[in-house]
């Protein structure tokens, strides 16, 4: 099978956040898509070594922000590279609370959602959420998967390198 099939799928890129008992934690994704209309339902998957997958399964509920085609890099690599079991991704970004759950500022769209289902796979966790609440945040439109492997990639990895390389040169 050619596995680049995959990748002419649209998708989207994503801030996917929970909240562990007042810690805010996240997490990059790229599948979600809506299902149903009424109510209106979504569904998230991410991977099974995720701490926010762990997150969400204690509490049931997500906030998920839609990132946009000029979102700054460092977003991607911050909640990408790295896991909220040793980064607090949230203090590195702009970010606003509502319900104790994290939102990215600089987004194009976020989402509230409570889980009303989940399906293991073994390498990911699909969870079916209904959508609580949402917010358009601007006009500009969402960055999909492609846009990030026709070049963005290149940016986030430039933009991570240079964020460990200031965490090296402060110790």
């Amino acid at each position: 099978m050619d596995a680049n099939a995959l990748f002419r799928l649209t998708n989207g890129l994503y801030v996917l956040g929970a909240n562990d008992n007042g810690t805010p934690v996240g997490s990059l994704i790229d599948a979600v898509s809506q299902v149903a209309h009424s109510p209106d339902i979504i569904i998230v998957s991410c991977g099974n070594n995720s701490y926010t997958k762990e997150v969400i399964e204690k509490t049931g509920e997500l906030s998920l922000s839609v990132l946009g085609k000029s979102v700054n890099p460092f977003v991607i690599a911050n909640f990408g590279f790295q896991s909220s079991r040793n980064v607090k991704k949230w203090d590195n970004v702009e970010a606003d609370f509502k319900d104790g759950l994290p939102y990215l500022k600089d987004c194009t769209a976020v989402l509230k959602a409570k889980v009303i289902s989940k399906q293991v796979f073994s390498s990911n966790t699909m969870f079916a959420a209904e959508v609580v609440d949402g917010e358009c945040r601007n006009e500009e439109d969402a960055l999909t998967y492609a846009d990030y492997r026709n070049g963005f990639k290149d940016k986030v990895m430039q933009s991570f390198q240079e964020y460990k390389s200031k965490l090296n040169s402060q110790k």
